[in-house]
């Protein structure tokens, strides 16, 4: 029947002349996972099933769709980093920023399929994590397995790959390295083996010993957050959360980036943080002033004392601009005037240690760099505010990031939210601890 004929090719079209349909089974960890965080073993199970068949779906694209897979990837993946214009005053510029992103990763898919052997492909992708258009480095694929039952080590996650590679079907007379198409017992036999040793035969472990601590979740509207009005509501509010902590007999409340949102060390709020820090330790985020320059830092009240961390990793074109100074300074006059504050950044990264608790501080961002992990405590405490950013996908991404760099250097990572779910992340599999939202 023509008409069904029609429809027969507008579906091929769609689905293999602009890729929407690959790429959204490519996107399918991160979204149907964001469903899931409440039911770890279901999680587990489907990422399981669904990270595994994202590679096989970039192995499957053709060269010629690549830029149009990649744009929709990045389309889904990176959006929301565009939705913090919407509290300034160029809103207008939201979906010019999504389409230059999705651009942006239309030309690195580009790059990554440039070539459609098996070979290319399976080492673009285990090397595409160093990638990092002006600085920004959330597009980690071995991440997408940070909820399944195999290892997220780059050694594993080529083996992940070589193994979809191999048993992927090959045109006629094709070979893989020196297989051909037709030994299936050989490349499957193979490419079983090389799953096998990707798999966590450990997925659990016993959970190690924390202080008994408070993970705080703040509902702080981005809109209100920095208006003068609004200030003293969430200094109470905070306060009130602190005394809650003290009454639960808890020993360390942790709340996060820029919960007082304001230059916190020359601030009279200081010296009531000081006493109550004589009954518990207060880990939080603020404004740090020294100059003319302004630090986004993670303050320690301890035993009427204070200790701070300035944000060592600033986010690209949130907090720094990544282009050449002559450039940088010019958007910087346009988008924030010419008398803005100047934002900098911490020397190296510090590491705190609280009646034999040893933790190091991170400031969102940063906790999902790689940067951040080497030579560190085995606990990671990280401090976010995704009001910038909410409602999207955000906060699951960087939960799968902060998961996998968990399992791949064995961290605990504490995480406490503005507007966006707090949990406790272990570097094992299971085990983690979702905070009430």
């Amino acid at each position: 029947m023509p008409s069904l004929g029609l429809k027969h090719h507008t579906w091929d079209w769609l689905v293999f002349r602009v890729h929407w349909g690959l790429a959204l089974i490519f996107l399918t960890p991160l979204y149907i996972g964001s469903l899931l965080t409440k039911h770890p073993l279901l999680l587990v199970a489907t990422e399981s099933l669904l990270a595994p068949l994202s590679v096989l779906v970039y192995l499957c694209v053709e060269k010629r769709r690549a830029f149009g897979f990649g744009f929709l990837v990045g389309l889904g993946m990176f959006y929301w980093s565009a939705l913090s214009f919407r509290y300034s005053d160029y809103s207008f510029l939201v979906p010019l920023m999504i389409a230059l992103v999705a651009l942006c990763y239309g030309g690195v898919f580009y790059l990554l399929c440039w070539r459609s052997s098996p070979i290319y492909r399976v080492l673009s992708l285990w090397l595409a994590s160093y990638i990092h258009p002006f600085g920004f480095d959330w597009f980690v694929p071995e991440s997408l397995f940070a909820y399944s039952v195999f290892k997220v080590d780059k050694l594993s996650f080529l083996c992940i790959l070589s193994a979809i590679a191999l048993l992927k079907p090959q045109p006629e007379g094709e070979r893989l390295l020196f297989l051909k198409s037709h030994t299936h017992f050989y490349t499957k036999f193979l490419a079983s083996f090389l799953l096998a040793l990707s798999i966590d035969w450990q997925p659990q472990a016993i959970p190690p010993i924390l202080p008994p601590m408070q993970v705080v979740t703040t509902h702080t509207a981005q809109d209100v957050k920095w208006q003068q009005t609004h200030l003293d509501t969430i200094v109470a509010q905070n306060f009130q959360t602190i005394q809650k902590a003290i009454v639960a007999h808890k020993s360390i409340v942790i709340l996060p980036e820029t919960a007082f949102p304001f230059v916190l060390n020359t601030s009279e709020v200081l010296s009531d943080l000081l006493a109550l820090s004589e009954k518990i330790t207060i880990i939080t985020g603020g404004l740090y002033k020294k100059g003319h320059i302004i630090y986004n830092s993670t303050y320690v009240f301890h035993n009427n004392t204070y200790q701070y961390a300035h944000k060592v990793i600033l986010a690209p074109f949130g907090e720094t601009m990544p282009l050449p100074k002559f450039l940088a300074n010019y958007l910087d006059s346009v988008f924030f005037g010419p008398n803005a504050f100047k934002l900098g950044s911490g020397e190296v990264f510090k590491n705190f240690d609280i009646a034999g608790f040893k933790f190091r501080p991170l400031v969102c961002y940063e906790g999902t760099s790689m940067q951040a992990y080497p030579h560190s405590p085995q606990t990671f405490i990280v401090i976010s505010n995704n009001g910038w950013f909410v409602p999207s996908i955000e906060p699951f991404l960087q939960r799968m990031l902060l998961k996998y760099y968990a399992r791949r250097f064995q961290k605990i990572i504490i995480h406490s939210t503005n507007l966006s779910p707090s949990y406790i992340l272990m570097p094992t599999l299971l085990g983690d601890q979702n905070k009430d939202f």
